[in-house]
């Protein structure tokens, strides 16, 4: 059974995307899993299928890249964010990223069976996708802009104040990879 404050909060995330209706959110309410995961846990597998699509209440996650064997972070998730297996889950095709947690969290989760028949009875909710969609899309855009425009003080700066929590869980180089900064560049920026 899901926590009324937890469904409260996704109601309000989707909300500010576009105000759903009592028979969408009556409909939601029993299918989601309130699930708790803690720090280290793996959320999405690349190379995997993704299955399921979470609402992140509490906690927070990074998003994993590898290139020629070597790890990079690409993105975090903070609490109010929709994790999901970016850009691979809409479309079922397995996730090329893994999605990591880095403290504990507590979620709710959908599966991509349940949205899909959401989906047949609620015209709505392809609404909210492209909406919720968009929003992502822009925001790794802006992050993307960030690193080509921006000195490493700068992002650093900036990433600092909009994200001021996430430094109390995340790694700081994990922090400097996703930024396109050096570790030692980060720790001068940091003291």
């Amino acid at each position: 059974m899901v926590q009324d404050l937890l469904f409260r909060s996704l109601k309000e995330k989707l909300d500010s995307f576009h105000a759903p209706s009592k028979p969408f959110l009556d409909a939601v309410y029993p299918i989601l899993e309130e699930v708790h995961m803690p720090k280290g846990s793996m959320l999405i597998k690349s190379g995997h299928r993704p299955k399921k699509i979470w609402y992140l209440y509490q906690g927070y996650a990074r998003e994993i890249g590898h290139d020629e064997d070597k790890e990079r972070t690409t993105w975090f998730f903070s609490p109010g964010d929709f994790v999901y297996a970016y850009p691979s889950f809409f479309s079922q095709l397995p996730a090329f990223r893994d999605v990591e947690i880095i403290s504990d969290s507590i979620l709710l989760e959908v599966s991509f069976q349940n949205l899909i028949l959401l989906r047949h009875q609620f015209e709505e909710l392809v609404d909210l996708i492209d909406i919720a969609r968009d929003f992502c899309d822009m925001e790794r855009a802006s992050l993307v802009s960030m690193r080509e425009t921006l000195s490493a003080k700068e992002r650093y700066g900036r990433y600092f104040n909009d994200h001021k929590q996430l430094f109390n869980f995340a790694r700081h180089k994990d922090i400097a990879s996703l930024l396109g900064i050096k570790s030692d560049g980060f720790r001068r920026y940091n003291a």
